[in-house]
């Protein structure tokens, strides 16, 4: 059940981050203000678009990797990692080169004052710095997503963020202002992919690079199918990073602040509708290396039905708790990034509903059309946003991004991904998106209900707890009215514990993997509580209930999380 887990800790892994963004972010701003904050959201959009130095090897490592994987070819793996680490030690040079130029002229193309102009400049050298040198280590977390050790990638990631929050909160306490995000952030990024390289090493059976195993013709191979992801990976960082670039252009860095926060909520949201089909494309690549063609058709029915079940009621709560989230987490200064919040979700939506066609498309030939028509999807969504920025603001930035989603991601990849299959576009609505739609009426009139016996707007817990009941009548619901029959008893069969205790694996049967997310996460977290338990708990009484709240659940949750995944691995 290795799929499982790995689609049960990607979904973890955003959650932990939303987590962490939710009380990390308005302290950030109480640290270092809006305009600093805003600076903060303009250098992270401009360091995102160094990423587009990866040229979509990144995605044409990950289709190769899993490929090689289901045919057990481990000598051609070998050569297509050896050849692409040669490339990516190029390209990291390269990018360097970039860093220089852009961090020299970037802070006057903005208008940014001295003293910000500085601190743009350092974190533009020092993060793009970075970005080149992951650019090759990021192969080995394409070797582990490849041979399904999901798990480990996500429980490198989950440990990084929470590494990355205690450094920012520590170092914001001690006063070090925006070089605290600069440099905490930095250190992480560096030391996530140098592990993925040490792991990769111990788990990957046969893994080995050398400079003889370097080909020329892969090169071709590779950059015939990586380019077109490249036009993709660049079409998806203009729609997730352009926004502030243009809205600092035409209005200010506190706009920029404004509509960074719903921008962020949305984009979250983005991510965590993304890793059930993430888990599911190195299934798509190892089903195309195996010849299992039904397994391809399953995940663009089935996968999106899944999919869309766990998409569709968070959005549509995020959406009917959106108000009261935004002014209870960030204040009454805003406020205007709540109907930002609204439109984006819906791009959101729209985006879910396409990411598994997206991937069938992609790991089976068809990534021209898809980087293509994600490449449109940009363009009018940046063409609309300049020109509805004018006369509608922040509101018409996000709904730029809304009907770009909508009108190439659902009305051209979705038939071309059905018509690829020989699936008919009424054969989809009926299997993948129909049986998600029924559930969502008695969830939202729960979440009415309970808003009008006790208004969510007095507090996070009422959301939470009015939210939380919500979604489980919704995935009650779609239990009985969105599943097979057989998928329930599939469900039920691995929730009845055996009666008598399984035997006890040897050491070699293990899930060295699932081991070692588990030693990863809980000694980062338990790390991560004692350093934010040494920076509050001696000031403790000017900090109230957060200088002991905080570092003792730092701590717990990696005691928690040991034992959460030590049940799954008992039922899985």
């Amino acid at each position: 059940m290795r799929w499982i887990i790995n689609i049960f800790t990607s979904y973890l892994r955003i959650v932990v981050v939303m987590v962490i963004v939710f009380f990390l972010t308005p302290f950030i701003v109480s640290k270092i203000g809006m305009d600093q904050f805003g600076l903060w959201s303009l250098i992270f959009s401009i360091v995102a678009l160094f990423g587009l130095m990866d040229l979509g090897f990144a995605t044409a490592a990950n289709k190769y990797m899993g490929e090689f994987h289901g045919s057990g070819d481990y000598a051609g793996r070998n050569q297509v990692l050896a050849t692409l680490l040669a490339v990516y030690i190029g390209l990291g040079l390269i990018c360097i080169a970039v860093v220089a130029v852009v961090s020299l002229y970037a802070a006057d193309w903005f208008h940014l004052s001295p003293e910000l102009g500085h601190w743009f400049q350092l974190a533009l050298w020092l993060l793009g710095g970075v970005v080149a040198i992951n650019l090759p280590l990021n192969l080995f977390k394409a070797v582990l997503n490849g041979s399904g050790r999901m798990t480990v990638v996500n429980g490198i990631d989950m440990s990084m963020q929470l590494l990355n929050a205690a450094l920012i909160v520590t170092l914001l306490q001690q006063g070090y202002g925006i070089r605290a995000l600069i440099f905490s952030t930095a250190a992480t990024m560096l030391l996530g992919p140098l592990l993925a390289m040490i792991l990769a090493f111990l788990l990957t059976p046969k893994l080995s690079v050398s400079p003889r195993l370097f080909s020329r013709t892969r090169v071709k191979e590779l950059l015939g199918f990586s380019f077109y992801f490249f036009i993709a990976n660049i079409a998806v960082l203009v729609i997730l990073r352009i926004d502030p670039p243009v809205i600092q252009t035409f209005m200010s860095l506190s706009a920029v602040a404004v509509y960074a926060i719903g921008a962020k909520i949305a984009e979250y949201t983005y991510y965590l509708n993304k890793q059930f089909s993430n888990a599911l494309m190195p299934l798509v690549a190892q089903s195309r290396g195996g010849g299992d063609e039904a397994t391809i058709d399953r995940v663009l029915l089935d996968g999106t039905r899944f999919g869309m079940a766990i998409a569709l009621p968070f959005v549509a709560l995020l959406f009917f708790y959106a108000e009261d989230i935004i002014l209870l987490w960030m204040g009454e200064d805003f406020a205007e990034a709540v109907p930002v919040l609204r439109l984006l979700l819906g791009a959101i939506l729209s985006t879910a509903i396409q990411l598994n066609a997206a991937n069938v498309l992609a790991m089976n030939g068809q990534h021209r059309f898809v980087a293509f028509a994600m490449a449109g999807s940009a363009a009018l969504n940046l063409i609309l946003s300049v020109i509805l920025i004018q006369d509608y603001g922040l509101n018409g930035v996000a709904a730029a991004t809304l009907i770009a989603a909508f009108t190439v991601e659902v009305l051209v990849i979705i038939p071309r991904a059905c018509w690829a299959r020989g699936v008919s576009l009424w054969r989809f609505f009926r299997r993948a998106l129909w049986p998600v739609l029924p559930a969502l009426v008695p969830a939202l009139g729960v979440a009415w209900g309970l808003d009008q016996l006790q208004p969510s707007a007095d507090g996070f817990l009422w959301i939470i707890l009015e939210g939380g009941g919500a979604a489980l009548i919704y995935f009650a619901g779609f239990y009985v009215t969105g599943m097979k029959p057989e998928e329930r008893a599939f469900i039920g069969s691995k929730l009845k514990l055996p009666r008598r205790r399984p035997p006890r694996r040897r050491r070699n049967e293990g899930a060295p993997g699932l081991t070692i997310f588990l030693y990863l996460l809980s000694g980062i977290s338990v790390l991560s509580g004692l350093i934010l338990a040494i920076v509050f708990w001696p000031e403790g009484p000017h900090h109230g209930l957060t200088a002991y709240v905080l570092p003792i659940t730092w701590i717990i949750a990696g005691v928690v999380s040991f034992a959460i995944f030590a049940a799954l691995g008992r039922i899985f």
